[in-house]
């Protein structure tokens, strides 16, 4: 993995103490664990890019069944559905896109994530819904790998959807 090897010799996320940030540090060795379980995952999924972000929302929806309004669910079901439909084909990409760019520049995935942490303001997400979709996600992961993730596994990867959700929260909250 090409974002493994580039990962590989350095301990942490900055802030390094040449550049300011307000990011939560994530440790190198968990953005491995990340890139390569994600990887994992579409690896072994025939439909990765189609149904990954359905499953995650779907368990969401359980987790969190009021979250449905956000999606359109109360001007009916089939608006819901295509709402939900949506932004399921994208999630997978979504993350693709923010896991490429855990990195060294950790002002521009700040940047990135406080935009849409503003897109998702507009939409009328709650702050509240980020620990239940951070719980769909370690389910759906869970699912696409056929077995239940390690605890090494599962630490990073609620590490890194912690770091990120909470910038896209500080741009709801702003």
């Amino acid at each position: 993995n090409i974002q493994a090897q580039y990962f590989q010799n350095t301990k942490s996320l900055l802030p390094d103490h040449n550049q300011t940030t307000n990011m939560k540090i994530i440790e190198y060795a968990e953005i491995i664990v990340v890139l390569e379980t994600w990887d994992a995952a579409r690896y072994l999924s025939k439909d990765f890019d189609s149904e990954f972000g359905m499953v995650t929302l779907e368990r969401f929806f359980e987790l969190r069944p009021r979250a449905k309004k956000v999606f359109g669910y109360d001007k009916g079901e089939e608006v819901g559905r295509a709402s939900a439909n949506h932004h399921a084909s994208a999630f997978p990409g979504l993350f693709d896109s923010i896991l490429q760019m855990l990195g060294p520049d950790v002002e521009f995935i700040e940047e990135i994530l406080q935009q849409l942490g503003r897109k998702h303001k507009a939409m009328g997400v709650s702050t509240s819904f980020f620990p239940f979709m951070g719980q769909a996600l370690i389910h759906t992961l869970e699912k696409f790998l056929g077995k239940e993730l390690t605890e090494v596994q599962r630490t990073a990867w609620e590490n890194v959807y912690e770091a990120i959700s909470e910038e896209i929260v500080k741009s709801i909250l702003a």
